[in-house]
């Protein structure tokens, strides 16, 4: 059974930018969002539903857990202007891909790639974006894979592909992002960079480990999570 916590973010708009076309923009998006919140929850529920098919077919369960939400109005628009966007709702639909989002963990690597190709083979599913940090971690020594997807939506009679970005990564590497953030951006104070090299080392080898562990499963159980 997947451990599963949703974030459901209420639609309140409290934030410094309160310009004619920042609240216009909202207005707009109030439209829309729940064509986000209905995307959000079919793809949790496909999710769930490929991991049910992993336990029945591969005798394994390649995702650990899952935590989704939506994004809050300040959060959308104070991300337009810190990007440096147009205040538009076109820059909404088309420049904001993590609206609706999803954080899939998972307990070995390969159990990534095998979630990934079978979302791959889904209707009413596309990739839009793909970023993978694993195979390129960031310098700080994060590794994830992103991958933004589109999902068909129906407003009304209006077809729309809502943004969904989904977050891959295993139980170490989801740890050490968690407690790295906590310690970037809550600490009371700033990390030194000795400190920061010593995060990037601790992210390399968790990696090590991940793949020792990997190797370890497959020569418990004859094959790999990929089979």
């Amino acid at each position: 059974m997947i451990l599963r916590k949703d974030t459901n973010v209420e639609p309140y708009f409290d934030t410094e930018y309160n310009d004619p076309a920042s609240l216009k923009v909202m207005e707009e998006y109030s439209k829309i969002e729940k064509a986000y919140r209905y995307a959000l929850k079919e793809m949790c529920a496909k999710l769930e539903n490929l991991d049910d098919y992993c336990s029945a077919t591969l005798s394994h369960n390649p995702i650990h857990n899952m935590e989704s939400r939506i994004k809050s109005n300040k959060s959308i628009i104070e991300k337009i202007h810190r990007r440096g966007y147009p205040v538009t709702i076109r820059t909404l639909k088309d420049l904001i891909y993590d609206i609706a989002g999803v954080r899939v963990v998972c307990n070995y690597i390969d159990d990534i790639n095998v979630i990934i190709n079978l979302l791959s083979n889904q209707k009413n599913l596309r990739i839009r974006l793909k970023k993978d940090y694993i195979a390129n971690p960031k310098p700080t020594g994060y590794r994830s894979i992103h991958i933004v997807y589109e999902k068909q939506m129906f407003l009304g009679e209006e077809e729309i592909w809502v943004p969904i970005e989904i977050q891959f990564r295993t139980i170490a590497m989801d740890m050490w992002a968690s407690l790295e953030h906590e310690l970037r951006y809550k600490s009371k104070t700033p990390v030194s960079d000795e400190d920061k090299e010593k995060l990037r080392l601790y992210a390399e080898t968790l990696y090590n480990i991940d793949v020792e562990m990997q190797k370890i499963y497959k020569e418990k159980t004859g094959g790999s999570t990929n089979d």
